[in-house]
């Protein structure tokens, strides 16, 4: 009656009553104005809306990147000071990185344990332009995949050892609106995954340096005849992916790296314990090519 609608309702300011927004009194079933029930639903609406925008065109520019021919270097978010986490990668971002690397470990996979999804929504929300490149190095990843795809990431990589179904994972990241990637780890063959490599089913390959959270040595020569295998097969079978090294890249490797055909480099301590950032992403970078 007369009193239900001039009383407060809780989601509105105490100082406000549903007649005072809707004079005639037409209150929805929860008490509210119909017309302020409206808003709040588009309101709703439009906020669930807008990651999922930002995500496509993030996923659109992307791919963008890769037709153009550029390098791209991710610095690695997992060898960042954890203590000033976000000043260390706002820094990276504003000197010139276009992609932060967040490597995903759970200590079944890899003896470490790194951070989850909590750590990467976070982040998210202060970086919502930059691509989110995640490295899953979990057991049965495709348990993870839309955690990690709501939490904001833009591209999922995942071991074929961890998974059972490695097209079906694959399948799973792009519904998830994310690209797909695949990692190989310094013992893991070619072969492995040349039955998911084509067109439209695999954005990213990783290609390990070392083993990951493991350390030890560094399989350059390995990875450089295996970088040089992908480039060849995928241009045989009309696929130009971003070949990403990872592990212990820096800029005295980096050249045999790019001339091997990489195209993205994952950046840890040859980013993180420089200085000056906006100078150690040059050094990684091919002479002549300058960041947009």
């Amino acid at each position: 009656g007369e009193r239900e609608r001039d009383r407060p309702h809780p989601s509105l300011p105490p100082h406000l009553s549903p007649r005072m927004l809707c004079p005639h009194g037409c209150l929805s079933p929860i008490g509210l104005p119909l017309p302020f029930l409206l808003l709040l639903l588009l309101s709703a609406a439009h906020s669930a809306a807008l990651p999922h925008q930002l995500g496509h065109s993030r996923l659109i520019a992307l791919r963008e990147t890769r037709a153009e021919g550029r390098l791209v270097v991710a610095p690695s978010v997992a060898k960042a000071d954890f203590f000033q986490l976000g000043s260390e990668l706002g820094e990276a971002v504003e000197a010139g990185a276009e992609w932060l690397h967040f490597s995903v470990q759970d200590g079944r996979m890899v003896p470490k344990i790194s951070f989850g999804t909590p750590v990467v929504a976070a982040l998210r929300n202060h970086f919502p332009t930059t691509v989110f490149d995640v490295k899953l190095s979990i057991i049965e990843p495709e348990r993870r995949v839309a955690d990690f795809a709501q939490a904001g990431a833009d591209i999922i990589s995942v071991h074929p050892e961890a998974t059972l179904q490695l097209p079906a994972t694959l399948d799973l990241i792009s519904s998830a609106g994310c690209a797909p990637g695949v990692v190989l780890n310094p013992g893991t063959p070619l072969s492995v995954i040349e039955p998911v490599l084509e067109p439209g089913l695999v954005d990213v390959i990783v290609v390990m340096l070392v083993n990951p959270g493991h350390g030890g040595p560094m399989y350059m020569d390995t990875a450089l005849r295996k970088i040089d295998s992908i480039k060849r097969l995928c241009a045989q079978r009309g696929m130009d992916p971003w070949i990403e090294v990872d592990g212990g890249v820096s800029a005295k490797n980096a050249r045999l790296l790019i001339a091997a055909g990489a195209n993205a480099l994952v950046a840890g301590g040859a980013l993180f314990k420089a200085e000056d950032k906006r100078t150690a992403l040059r050094q990684l970078r091919p002479a002549g090519e300058c960041q947009p």
